[in-house]
């Protein structure tokens, strides 16, 4: 019988570079340990909430349990400056 295939998100992290996203298929087992030996990671995503108005949506991305982490929060917009 054979086996099911399943799709793994998997990231590479580094602070200030944006995020390398991979969505590899699990049969894929050479692929598979050549993104893990060269820093990817599980992805463990999560859904983006809608802001009201006057709110932003900041991401932050953490390294948990061997896994990134993706999670978000709600801000206030910030205020732009005063033109002189």
């Amino acid at each position: 019988m054979a086996k099911k295939s399943k799709q793994l998100l998997l990231a590479k992290y580094v602070p200030g570079e944006p995020l390398d996203l991979r969505c590899v298929d699990s049969r894929a087992g050479a692929y598979l340990t050549e993104l893990r030996e060269s820093g990817f990671l599980d992805f463990v995503a999560s859904e983006q909430p809608t802001p009201e108005p006057g709110k932003v949506v900041v991401e932050t991305l953490e390294i948990v349990g061997g896994k990134v982490v993706q999670s978000w929060e709600i801000q206030d917009e910030p205020t732009p400056p005063e033109s002189v």
